[in-house]
């Protein structure tokens, strides 16, 4: 744990303690990524969809940064749509073993339905078109060591200056300075803010750092797009970051929506398609220079060839291949420095850059300079990733909501240390929270049946509804019809005595229950006959074993929009219908992932007019939360045994 604000500490001790859980961490994952490879054959590894075998190089294209991306075409019947890797991952491409001195390091940039993108440093090695390539997931070093590089340069801060004294603030060692005040605003673009809003945006515009608390659906990404909206009017600089790619895109959609320029730094497969275009890789291409580049590229690739060739029938010599290399090298050389030129004038160009927290640091922004950091989902942000973002800008804005998704720590000692509680959380916890937080209250989302549990449960009430979406119901979208059995906005459907019992396959570590899952499917297509749009539904789910069952029961309909992920998936999404199953069903009491409520109460606020919550009754009055839940439900009119009905669809 952090030590506290009593104990007699400075900012050094803090960063030590940051450091030592930072290394545990990264040593953490290290083992972990290679007790998987050591421990289980690649066979399981394939079959538990972390691996791909007997894959072919389709296609090789450069990237920007001197990158190359690699499009790799997998064994035939190979199925993509559940590989557990997805664009940003960290992976290894091997042929003999994992640990060979010739594999790969790369990222997985992106994934079709028959091929999947593997981006690596610039590689001219022949043997990559070599059949037989072996793929898996391996630890986030850049990450690692990027946050490392934050807390040397946290370290290395001169005392007393502006760096340090920031930093004390951020660790809960000092108080804010007395000197600052909200700055008036004569103008405001979103006219539709609320007062809650409105104060965070001022707040924000004069304190060199301010917090804005956000629980669902309070508009914290609206808020944010205004204070950037307002920090570019008065001639700013402002880096835009998140703990997700997710995160980036929302704030980055709204602000490009409303005429700001912005360039968006990261894979364009792990962008959202409204974002696509304004990527950087994106602009690049579009660029005069990318057409000069892709021309040398392709007199470099044309002369490859028929050197290759040659050598094949050793029709060349030592001196002469000598040569051809240089030339080839030099065609090179002119596309990357046509391309790096480019870039720099793009970037400098744009007012808003929009990056990941871990990615404030990336080589495609190395040298730029911001006034103002705006990091959202700063609690999933461990530190030393915040660190990351924070040492960009002297001016920082920090959002989240400490009661949803925590940061991910996979390590025992680097928990004992503290990695997993947040600046943020401290300090919203701390006493200066008044000076430097504020609340939004009003939420905009969910049909005030749907807000009540989580409010009183993890908010302390102190949220109320909007008249738009108070009392509106999923009746009242065109086509949709009554449901008389499950009236309401929000039901919770009693598993109890079923005997849909949850269990584990193989070596899998994730839990599913095969009984839960016929179950949502049936209901998923109840509400489908009902009229409601499959690209309305969001079916969540604590574990990836139960994900997969769902989704083989709902081929269909995710063709059509469906969706069926994690929790980890929905944070910061939104619905008109969201079916929750919690799984877990078993006589010793055992709830898993669910016994952090955080995670939960991500599930429970994502739909907008109707929810249903799928669960033990009898598993769930063994927890304080899930029982307060299902007394909520009992005393409301929401409670249906699971014995009423098989879920069928409804006829007509």
């Amino acid at each position: 744990m952090a030590l506290g604000y009593g104990a007699v500490i400075d900012l050094h001790d803090e960063l030590s303690r940051l450091s030592r859980a930072w290394i545990a961490e990264r040593d953490a994952a290290r083992v972990r990524y290679a007790e998987e490879r050591t421990n289980t054959t690649l066979a399981e590894r394939v079959e538990a969809r972390i691996a791909l075998r007997n894959l072919t190089l389709d296609e090789a294209l450069p990237a920007p940064g001197e990158r190359v991306l690699l499009w790799f075409r997998p064994e035939r019947g190979t199925n993509l749509r559940d590989l557990r890797l997805g664009p940003g991952d960290p992976v290894l491409l091997w042929r003999t073993q994992p640990d060979e001195p010739g594999a790969v390091h790369g990222v997985l940039a992106r994934r079709s339905p028959d091929r999947v993108g593997v981006m690596i440093s610039d590689d001219s090695r022949d043997d990559l078109w070599d059949a037989g390539w072996r793929l898996d997931r391996e630890a986030p070093e850049v990450t690692f060591a990027r946050g490392r590089d934050a807390l040397q340069a946290a370290a290395a801060a001169p005392p007393k200056s502006v760096d340090w004294q920031r930093l004390n603030l951020l660790f809960g060692l000092s108080a804010p300075p007395r000197n600052q005040h909200p700055v008036p605003v004569e103008e405001w673009f979103d006219e539709g803010l609320e007062e809650d809003q409105r104060d965070a945006v001022r707040r924000a515009l004069g304190q060199d750092l301010s917090l804005v608390l956000g629980p669902p659906g309070t508009g914290k990404t609206r808020t944010l797009a205004e204070l950037v909206r307002q920090s570019v009017a008065r001639g700013e600089r402002v880096l835009v970051t998140a703990a997700s790619h997710t995160a980036v895109d929302n704030l980055a959609e709204r602000l490009v929506r409303a005429g700001v320029k912005l360039v968006r730094i990261g894979h364009p497969a792990r962008v959202s398609p409204e974002m696509e275009e304004h990527t950087l890789d994106s602009l690049l291409e579009r660029s005069d220079a990318a057409g000069l580049a892709r021309g040398w590229i392709r007199e470099a690739e044309a002369m490859r060839q028929k050197l290759r060739q040659r050598e094949k029938r050793k029709a060349t010599t030592w001196a002469e291949r000598r040569e051809v290399m240089g030339e080839i090298n030099g065609f090179y050389a002119s596309a990357k420095r046509a391309t790096r030129d480019a870039q720099r004038g793009i970037l400098d160009g744009a007012p808003v850059i929009a990056v990941t927290a871990a990615g404030s640091e990336s080589w495609q922004i190395a040298g730029q300079r911001f006034d103002r950091v705006v990091l959202d989902e700063a609690t999933q942000a461990p530190d030393p990733i915040a660190l990351v973002a924070l040492q960009q800008a002297p001016w920082a804005v920090l959002a989240g909501d400490p009661h949803q998704l925590p940061p991910t720590v996979i390590g025992e000692e680097a928990e004992a240390l503290g990695l997993s509680e947040t600046f943020f959380e401290r300090l919203a916890a701390g006493p200066h929270a008044a000076e430097l937080v504020t609340l939004l209250r009003v939420q905009h989302r969910m049909h005030e049946a749907l807000m009540a549990y989580p409010n009183a449960a993890t908010y302390g009430g102190a949220l109320r509804a909007s008249p738009e979406v108070a009392k509106a119901l999923l009746t009242e979208v065109e086509g949709v019809r009554e449901d008389p059995s499950r009236a309401g906005p929000f039901v919770l459907l009693d598993a109890v005595g079923r005997g849909w019992e949850e269990e584990r396959e193989g070596e899998d570590p994730s839990t599913r229950n095969p009984g839960n899952a016929v179950r949502i499917v049936a209901e998923v297509r109840r509400l489908v006959s009902r009229g409601v749009a499959p690209e309305d539904i969001g079916v969540i789910t604590p574990y990836q074993a139960q994900v997969r069952l769902i989704r083989d029961g709902l081929v269909d309909l995710l063709d059509r929009g469906l969706e069926v992920s994690s929790v980890d998936g929905f944070q910061g999404r939104e619905k008109l219908v969201i079916v929750v199953d919690l799984v877990r069903s078993n006589d010793e009491g055992e709830i898993g992932f669910l016994r952090d409520v955080r995670r939960m109460n991500v599930a429970l606020t994502r739909a907008k007019r109707w929810m249903m919550v799928l669960g033990d009754g009898a598993l769930m009055a063994r927890h304080r939360y899930y029982k307060g839940l299902l007394e909520h439900a009992e005393t409301t009119g929401a409670w249906l045994s699971a014995w009423a009905d098989e879920g069928e669809a409804l006829e007509g």
